[in-house]
């Protein structure tokens, strides 16, 4: 079951097309300033975002752990949200898996995670885990199931990179909300310094054999901004962050579906109806 929702939270939280791993290969992203290892897009800095209630300046206190032995893995003791964009090589602008996502976390039980609604259909999909409690629905619609997590390890991960075989263990430790933490522990030296609207950004690139993951952090926030994942030095995913904040109000309803939603419990779906006569 671990790994059924940590492949339903890549999918959920990223939306990485599984087309876009193998095209990736044929297509290199144009790189910034930085050495020719790390194939960062480049991008404008954003405006600041607005702040939501409760939010402090910057990011806030930052904890949790590492996937380590003896360690529970990622769990922002306080709500954290972030936006996050795919923009890895091989992927349109356009595409569906390349519009924005929203994703808040809280401890290891609670995560939530919101599509951009689709421009044509209108469908906007919401995962909502609450262990063991699992609701995907469609907001358009207002419909959807719910599943138990059986357990026995009720915990919620949001692995960034994908499940692919052969990934390092440390790399797949790599979460949403604990950048940073994993920065620390396999990636701390600076390469090299960026410019960033007003401020600074540090690139950190941590190789492991064949894998390497690439990721600038804005130094005043300690927060980070975008993230490379290669594959023998081809880059296969990359991810734009356009928000990223710790410490926020804790706010319950986000971990909850909403009323007017009509559920289906997964296993219980109607049976197909027999044919009927010639």
């Amino acid at each position: 079951m671990r790994q059924l929702r940590e492949a339903a939270m890549w999918l959920a939280a990223l939306g990485l097309a599984a087309g876009a791993a193998t095209r990736a290969a044929a297509q290199v992203p144009p790189s910034l300033d930085v050495p020719p290892v790390v194939p960062l897009t480049p991008v404008q800095p954003l405006p600041p975002q607005p702040a939501e209630p409760g939010a402090a300046e910057g990011t806030g206190p930052l904890e949790g752990s590492l996937d380590t032995p003896g360690l529970t893995g990622c769990a922002p003791p306080q709500l954290f949200k972030a936006t996050i964009r795919n923009t890895s090589p091989g992927l349109a602008a356009a595409d569906r898996g390349a519009q924005p996502r929203q994703l808040w976390r809280l401890g290891d039980r609670f995560l939530r995670s919101e599509e951009s609604p689709d421009p044509l259909r209108g469908d906007m999909t919401v995962v909502i885990i609450a262990e063991p409690d699992i609701w995907t629905y469609n907001q358009a619609t207002r419909q959807g199931r719910h599943a138990t997590d059986p357990g026995p390890q009720l915990v919620v991960r949001a692995p960034i990179l994908p499940p692919v075989p052969g990934l390092p263990a440390p790399l797949q430790s790599l979460e949403y909300g604990c950048e940073a933490l994993f920065v620390t522990a396999y990636a701390p030296q600076q390469r090299q310094l960026v410019p960033w609207g007003a401020g600074q950004a540090a690139v950190h690139t941590a190789t492991m054999g064949e894998h390497q993951v690439a990721i600038l952090m804005d130094t005043r926030r300690n927060a980070p901004l975008m993230l490379s994942y290669l594959y023998r030095g081809q880059p296969r995913v990359v991810i734009r962050y356009d928000e990223y904040r710790h410490g926020l109000q804790a706010r319950p309803q986000l971990f909850q579906p909403p009323a007017g939603v009509k559920m289906q419990e997964a296993g219980r779906e109607a049976a197909p109806r027999p044919p009927g006569p010639s």
